[in-house]
């Protein structure tokens, strides 16, 4: 933005230092190499307000969890991660030297602490892995397996939907049984955990060992400029005061913006990228397809043939196709958010970092909305460009496999997403107080759903998206076609790897 608002930054960088100092005298105690924790220090907290709470865990210097590891020596082996090419500059270092960019720094060091703390040598192999190519990709860790332990990778980093067809064709093995994985800390979020194990399996795991998961938080982004030239609300506050609903984003959307420009351009009241972002309005107002029963089972959501449902779905497509100024529109495209003509953008963190650096307007990043004002908590989803790890079943050392994946996820958690997270965001893209404590929100509620992850499998993935933008009338007719295959894709899943 141009028009930074410097007190609000003033204030952000004041709670930063002051992070600094009350931290500074917190003693490392435990878990790894001192030399290792003490090389390089990270900023003092993710949420940039408050240190981590008092933990029974030993803590190094900046008040991070440390990990359990005990002390191992590989002898320099090589250690193959064999991972997707489209996200690499995201997660690893191929050039072995630092630049002084903040977040590549970040990377190279988790790096090479990972290397000196165990004795491994990292080897980073990679192949095109994203939606078009998720398949090849898979096919590359088939012959692989299937090879034995000849050249075998040590680890799979894969695009999210790549990772259940790994999965499903038994080329990884059950990560909960993995030595060295402490599932109770941090850098493994508990949602992610329940989400990814198939009846207490788990054969694909993200968190803090990958910078994807940050820069793809979905979101809405609200040209403030526009809002107050047309007297609207003060959004941060509908957010906060939970009058952030469906019903109330499309009341500040529909007619705000008349369509036309004095000058002749277009402006549309509210714009998509892409229909996937409609399955943010789904998870937003706290609907999923799969969710686990009392005893941890997988099954199909109870809400998916309810009326709660039904009638949340009649306002969605209502206000997904009957207006002419809600429009699918990149938002750097002709007339996009970036020209300023346009009052509302579902997109995405990643939107904010490729799109709104220069904008000559002040903008909002916002949750998706809350189905109403008794939801207690927004809900919020990353998009598939987040790698999710797995060890093969030919890796010729899956304790080691394992180790060094605490390791990474570990050294992730105090190290790479706290620069991408307050560094790139809250402070380069998102430079006001508000926008940092939105972003907070984001990251905080992030819920994963195994019907999306399971996308290939599962076949109920696009449903909302494909439901919306199509004739049906009724949720619950499109269900009722529907359900029963969904069943049955569920009740295989659950064979396979249950």
């Amino acid at each position: 933005m141009k028009k930074i608002r410097l007190a609000a930054l003033f204030m952000a960088m004041l709670m930063l230092a002051l992070c600094f100092v009350s931290c500074a005298n917190t003693p490392e105690e435990g878990g790894e190499n001192s030399t290792a924790a003490n090389e390089t220090q990270g900023p003092a907290d993710p949420a940039a307000t408050t240190l981590p709470e008092e933990t029974t865990y030993p803590v190094d210097e900046n008040g991070y969890e440390l990990d359990r590891l005990p002390e191992l020596n590989y002898n320099d082996e090589e250690f193959v991660i064999f991972t997707w090419s489209n996200q690499v500059m995201w997660e690893w270092n191929e050039d072995g030297e630092t630049t002084g960019d903040k977040i590549h720094d970040a990377i190279y060091n988790r790096q090479v602490r990972t290397e000196e703390r165990l004795g491994i040598k990292i080897v980073i192999s990679k192949q095109n892995g994203d939606w078009d190519h998720r398949n090849s990709f898979i096919t590359a860790v088939e012959a692989n397996v299937e090879s034995g332990n000849q050249d075998a990778f040590d680890l799979v980093g894969q695009y999210t939907p790549a990772a259940p067809i790994g999965a499903m064709k038994n080329l990884y093995t059950n990560l909960s049984d993995a030595e060295y994985l402490d599932w109770e800390r941090p850098w493994w979020p508990q949602d992610i955990q329940e989400s990814c194990h198939i009846n207490n399996n788990v054969y694909f795991i993200t968190g803090d060992i990958t910078g994807t998961l940050v820069r793809n938080i979905h979101c809405i982004i609200g040209n403030l400029d526009l809002a107050n030239n047309h007297n609207l609300p003060n959004l941060y506050e509908l957010v906060e005061n939970k009058e952030w609903t469906m019903a109330k984003f499309a009341e500040l959307s529909l007619g705000t913006i008349q369509g036309i420009n004095p000058d002749g351009t277009a402006c549309y009241s509210v714009t998509f990228p892409n229909n996937v972002e409609y399955d943010s309005l789904f998870y937003g107002a706290g609907f999923r397809f799969v969710d686990h029963d009392a005893d941890g089972n997988l099954v199909m959501s109870e809400e998916l043939d309810s009326d709660r449902l039904e009638t949340w779905y009649q306002t969605c497509q209502s206000f997904l196709l009957d207006n002419a100024d809600v429009e699918i529109l990149a938002i750097n495209g002709t007339n996009g958010f970036t020209s300023g003509n346009v009052l509302f953008h579902c997109g995405g963190i990643s939107d904010v970092q490729n799109s709104l650096q220069d904008v000559n307007f002040d903008f909002a990043v916002l949750p998706f909305p809350l189905y109403d004002e008794n939801q207690e908590e927004y809900y919020t989803i990353t998009s598939y460009w987040v790698s999710m790890y797995s060890i093969p079943t030919n890796a010729p050392d899956p304790a080691k496999s394992a180790a060094v994946l605490e390791c990474l996820s570990s050294y992730g958690y105090r190290y790479i997403t706290p620069v991408i997270y307050q560094e790139a965001f809250q402070y380069r893209y998102l430079d006001t107080l508000e926008n940092a404590t939105m972003f907070d929100l984001l990251h905080n509620t992030l819920v994963f759903d195994p019907g999306r992850l399971f996308a290939d499998q599962l076949n109920c993935f696009a449903a909302f998206r494909q439901a919306a933008q199509t004739a049906y009338t009724s949720w619950n007719s499109y269900y009722a076609k529907n359900s029963k295959l969904w069943g049955r894709s569920l009740e295989n899943i659950i064979s396979t790897l249950g």
